[in-house]
């Protein structure tokens, strides 16, 4: 039952850099990421595809550590910090801005164990920028702004049906403390398929609705500077363990559709440390 549930916990903290699985007392986990976004177009108000103008495109290089340290048998303290390059590249004229991004920290509580097999939690955490946008240096990191999220996640391996299958399901409330807000509703989804004891394959789904009091126009050119804006996105990796304590995962991602943001693919690499 060990090997299961260790699993389940290494596949989904890999792919969502704080998935829901409890992390447990004496226990911490690193993951260290580079995920790399690409968009060659963007969705208007009304869902509405352009492609960028001469051959523009918008690219994002971000490099995370997520890490979680398990301080009783249900609570952990979890949290990431990352750094991002962000271009915007026309015929002759290129756009960069580099930084660091918005840090994360909060408290994951497990509710429910359901007989070790079937995960419920609740993550409370703060959003930090530690970062400044400055005009004319674009595109922005971010929103600047502090923020707060909770979400619940259900987690669970199958021991019946599709055995050893496992999954992750999560939503949430994303909200920064500004008057423009925005206010984001997010939910991320994953489903693993083990093909031997080394080796596996995922599935993930991931979407946000932001909303915001400003009435600033979509701007496709500065995409971190647009409040308002949906998208849903789909992904599937392959992991593999490396070592008793370490796997390693790629993933592949693609957006289907959305309003007010890029529409891109992208990809990523996770190390997964049990320590």
């Amino acid at each position: 039952m060990k090997k299961i549930v260790v699993i389940v916990l290494l596949a989904t903290i890999s792919s969502a850099a704080n998935a829901g699985f409890p992390i447990g007392r004496g226990k911490s986990l690193l993951v260290p990421s580079y995920n790399l976004y690409t968009a060659k177009g963007y969705w208007d108000k009304d869902g509405a595809y352009f492609d960028y103008q001469n051959n523009g495109r918008f690219a994002s290089h971000y490099f995370g550590v997520y890490g979680g340290i398990g301080i009783g048998d249900k609570l952990d303290l979890v949290g990431n910090i990352n750094y991002t390059l962000q271009t915007k590249r026309e015929t002759n004229l290129l756009q960069s801005n580099a930084s660091l991004g918005d840090a994360k920290v909060g408290l994951q509580y497990l509710l429910n164990s359901f007989d070790y097999y079937k995960f419920l939690t609740v993550t409370g955490s703060l959003i930090v920028p530690l970062y400044t946008n400055t005009a004319g240096k674009e595109p922005y990191t971010g929103f600047q702004q502090v923020g707060g999220e909770i979400k619940l996640s259900f987690a669970s391996t199958n021991r019946e049906r599709l055995k050893n299958t496992y999954y992750d399901l999560s939503g949430g409330l994303r909200q920064y403390f500004s008057p423009e807000g925005p206010t984001q509703l997010f939910i991320d989804g994953l489903f693993g398929i083990p093909l031997n004891d080394k080796n596996k394959i995922t599935f993930s789904i991931n979407g946000v609705n932001s909303t915001s009091s400003s009435t600033a126009l979509f701007n496709p050119d500065n995409l971190n500077l647009n409040r308002a804006f949906s998208y849903f996105r789909i992904g599937a990796g392959f992991g593999s363990n490396i070592s008793q304590h370490n796997q390693l995962f790629f993933n592949i991602f693609s957006d289907i559709f959305g309003k007010n943001t890029g529409k891109g693919s992208g990809g990523s690499i996770q190390l997964v440390v049990k320590l």
